[in-house]
């Protein structure tokens, strides 16, 4: 089983999809966005060669981000960019930095404001510089954006798909979400959706939407072309249609694999294990408070990082409704229990955007 650094790390919280609300009250549909693609008639896969096709193109965009996979070709890659302000961070521009020779072998260097990050594994052993201090919500944002975007397709998904025209080109976009989803050919896309839209000429994913109201968007006018791989120039990360962070991928380069001196901790660098690796994105649906006007279902989804203890630190809210600061307010307040992890390994902080789902007055 290969070792996975950083972001990929001990995944824990197994993605919970966002299932659909069996119950016969209806759900207001996902507020329109400019990037928000899928608004018309979906089609659903009726074949297994139907599916097939489907995961295939997933697994080609896939490739093109597998930087970290055993056997990869050692790197380092250059990232500058600009971000918002979040809950504990104001923001501004930073840069991030990747020397990797193997999951057991490589370096994070960043900075965003006044936080640094310096990170090492050393033959699978994590160090860091900075171990108590919460790592800013933007520069999570970035690493899932470069390093792990698609999370694979599982066996067992339900997947909806539509064509779509993006950038005067008909590309396709894929909903997925858990087994046990209405697998039907609704129109537009469900609350409970992950999106992936994919140009099947080139295999490079275009937008990437982990929940309604936040799109990562891929340029590829300064691709840069690294051992078969096509990263973008430029990502952009928007959330409730203002962008929060705009990145360029500067440079990638080969390393030396024999040069192990940038993975040497230093006397000030504290061991902490695969707990502190920072991991993937998590989706999970929370009934929420009271009720709310009207007769549809009124679901917001809160972006939040929770930390090791369960405790809320950093929170936004992805749409703007009449509900929309109680929702936030809901989660803010909430103790989730610890986040399941490695034998072996303590609860760690984990990123993750929470459905909360308002029904209506009975």
């Amino acid at each position: 089983m290969r070792t996975l650094p950083l972001f990929l790390l001990f995944l824990t919280w197994t993605t919970v999809a966002l299932c659909q609300d069996v119950s016969a009250i209806p759900v207001a549909p996902v507020p329109p966005d400019r990037l928000e693609l899928v608004t018309g008639p979906t089609q659903v896969p009726v074949s297994p060669e139907q599916r097939g096709a489907l995961v295939a193109l997933m697994n080609r965009a896939v490739s093109h981000y597998a930087l970290h996979q055993r056997g990869g070709p050692p790197h380092v890659l250059q990232i500058s960019f600009n971000a918002t302000a979040s809950t504990l961070n104001p923001g501004g521009a930073g840069q991030l930095r990747e020397t990797w020779i193997s999951g057991e072998n490589w370096r994070w260097d960043g900075n965003l404001g006044g936080y640094t990050l310096l990170r090492i594994s050393s033959n699978a052993a994590v160090y860091d510089q900075n171990p108590d201090s919460m790592i800013p919500l933007r520069l999570k944002m970035l690493a899932n954006a470069v390093f792990a975007p698609i999370e694979g397709a599982p066996r067992k998904a339900t997947i909806r798909t539509a064509n779509v025209e993006w950038k005067g080109a008909q590309i396709t976009c894929i909903m997925m979400s858990a087994e046990g989803n209405a697998q039907t050919p609704a129109a537009g896309r469900q609350w409970y959706e992950t999106e992936y839209c994919i140009d099947p000429a080139t295999g490079l994913l275009d937008i990437y939407s982990k929940a309604p109201g936040v799109y990562t968007v891929y340029d590829y006018a300064n691709a840069l072309s690294f051992h078969g791989r096509v990263l973008p120039g430029s990502i952009t990360i928007a959330e409730n249609g203002t962008t929060v962070l705009a990145a360029q991928l500067t440079s990638i380069a080969d390393t030396d694999p024999s040069n192990t001196s940038p993975f040497t901790p230093t006397s000030r660098m504290i061991a902490q294990g695969p707990a502190t690796a920072l991991q993937l994105p998590t989706r999970f649906p929370l009934p929420g408070p009271g009720a709310a006007p009207g007769t549809a279902m009124q679901p917001v989804i809160v972006h939040a990082v929770i930390d090791a203890k369960g405790n809320v630190r950093e929170s936004e809210v992805l749409q703007t409704s009449s509900v929309s600061a109680a929702a936030l307010d809901f989660v803010t307040r909430m103790k989730f229990a610890p986040a399941a992890t490695a034998s072996g390994a303590s609860p760690a902080e984990r990123e993750a955007y929470i459905n909360v789902r308002f029904r209506p007055a009975q």
